[in-house]
């Protein structure tokens, strides 16, 4: 899976992909077009290149990375001019233009690189590339067939420049058909001498192509440093079977509450290859959870730092959700049906032991409490079979006794009349993960509905009911 197709089924992934501070289209596209890392080895490289620059960032040579992101400014997207070259074709004027621009800018972020006691990615030296696209070393980006690249060129561009003058000065004597010949003759030539060059840029296509690669991985990993050092993102150990996060937070959320002045609660939670349920009252954050265990699990298999203080997570293959913001209607099945298709995807892919995560909210929650307890006992007995790794939230008691079970602590408090209302009820939740029993369901939701104001018959009524149980 490529990154690109992973912003779309992750909200939170897509805002931090805007928040990052890339420099070049060229990086852009390089970011996107990454595959999901599924190998250790392969992700700790990563890691260990944003780790490197992270830590330029918070020491003294942080200038230096702004210089060359100044330089990834002037880089272009060349791909297009780069794959002519590799085809052995007869560029135009522009595309040895981008060509040279591009060796000259990474030239110079290749020096600045060597200012830096170890150098943060390989760039190849085009320094041939620029000799022959800059044969009078004027170090300008911009391109042209100098008179150097060849002597007749040159003595014809000198008769043109005079004939030039001549008519000017006596049209009457002077005709244009022998400037017209003159012309037609330096552009026979400037095309041997393009076609020529083109022959020398050959050898060095793979160069090049590398060079684009590198200097666009560059842009990458220094826009993962900053966004780890600004939204204060942790490197993320990986496991080889327990996953577990201290002070996990949800970026794009904790920053939406920030605008209001109010703060984020980071949870702690621990999981293994089996299922646990997560129980609460609604608004208790079970939600959210769910989708910021996604977005670290993607984050880390992208090579990215997670939002977490500390961090083990253990890598999986896919990454399987059901959090019921899905708009159903759209493929003509009703709420549980579209449910159970999802689900359905979960289960054979556990009955593969097949290598996933699986978050599921609120699973069964479109139908009657006695089958949906019944279907959520069911696939949780079948994910612990198969020892897969997996969340689900529910408001469901008893469960699956073989089950982790944890409980959002929500308004675990007593309050005085009138200090909660619905404009600072959150303020009161603790959103925190506590293990739980399941002798009971806590009964929040009329708590919650009476600080929220409903109509006091309805809480009175419903107190009524439960008690008559």
């Amino acid at each position: 899976m490529k990154l690109r197709t992973a912003i779309s089924q992750v909200k939170g992934l897509q805002h931090l992909v805007e928040s990052m501070q890339l420099q070049s289209s060229l990086g852009k596209r390089y970011l996107l077009d990454t595959f999901m890392m599924y190998q250790s080895n392969k992700i700790n490289q990563e890691l260990d290149l944003v780790n490197h620059i992270y830590s330029i960032l918070r020491g003294k040579n942080v200038g230096l990375i702004h210089k060359i992101q100044t330089k990834l400014m002037q880089v272009r997207d060349i791909k297009g001019s780069v794959k002519n070259i590799m085809s052995n074709l007869v560029l135009d004027d522009i595309e040895l233009f981008e060509i040279k621009s591009f060796a000259l800018v990474s030239d110079e972020i290749l020096k600045l690189q060597n200012e830096f006691e170890t150098t943060l990615i390989e760039i190849p030296d085009l320094n041939s590339i620029i000799s022959i696209l800059d044969p009078e070393n004027n170090r300008i980006p911009s391109f042209y067939i100098y008179d150097s690249y060849s002597s007749e060129l040159a003595g014809i561009r000198k008769e043109i420049k005079k004939l030039k003058t001549a008519i000017k000065a006596d049209p009457e004597r002077y005709t244009g058909q022998n400037l017209e010949a003159l012309l037609s003759q330096s552009e026979e030539i400037e095309a041997e001498v393009r076609g020529r060059i083109c022959e020398k840029l050959y050898p060095f296509a793979s160069e090049l192509e590398r060079a684009l690669n590198q200097v666009a991985h560059l842009d990458v990993i220094i826009a993962k440093a900053i966004l780890a050092n600004n939204f204060a993102f942790t490197r993320a150990h990986i496991s080889d079977s327990t996953t577990e996060y201290k002070a996990m937070f949800h970026p794009q959320i904790r920053e939406t509450l920030a605008l209001s002045n109010k703060k984020f609660q980071a949870i702690d939670i621990k999981l293994n290859h089996s299922v646990c349920f997560i129980t609460g009252a609604n608004m208790a954050g079970k939600t959210v959870i769910l989708k910021t265990l996604a977005l670290c699990q993607y984050l880390l298999q992208f090579g990215f730092f997670v939002p977490a203080q500390l961090a083990h997570i253990s890598l999986v293959h896919r990454i399987l959700v059901s959090v019921g913001d899905d708009q159903s209607e759209q493929n003509g099945l009703s709420s549980f049906a579209s449910e159970m298709v999802k689900i359905n995807e979960m289960v054979e892919a556990s009955i593969k032991k097949e290598n996933v995560l699986v978050l599921v909210d609120e699973l069964a929650r479109t139908t009657n409490p006695t089958e949906g307890r019944a279907i959520v006992n069911a696939v949780a007995e079948i994910f612990n079979e198969n020892q897969t790794l997996s969340v689900v939230t529910t408001h469901y008691s008893n469960l699956n006794s073989d089950c982790r079970k944890l409980r959002v602590k929500g308004l675990d408090k007593d309050f005085k009349a009138g200090e909660i209302n619905r404009n600072n009820i959150n303020d009161y939740m603790d959103y925190s993960l506590i293990e739980d029993d399941d002798l009971k369901v806590p009964h929040e939701a009329l708590r919650i509905a009476g600080i929220l104001g409903i109509n006091q018959q309805i809480i009175e009524k419903a107190n009524n009911n439960l008690l008559n149980k």
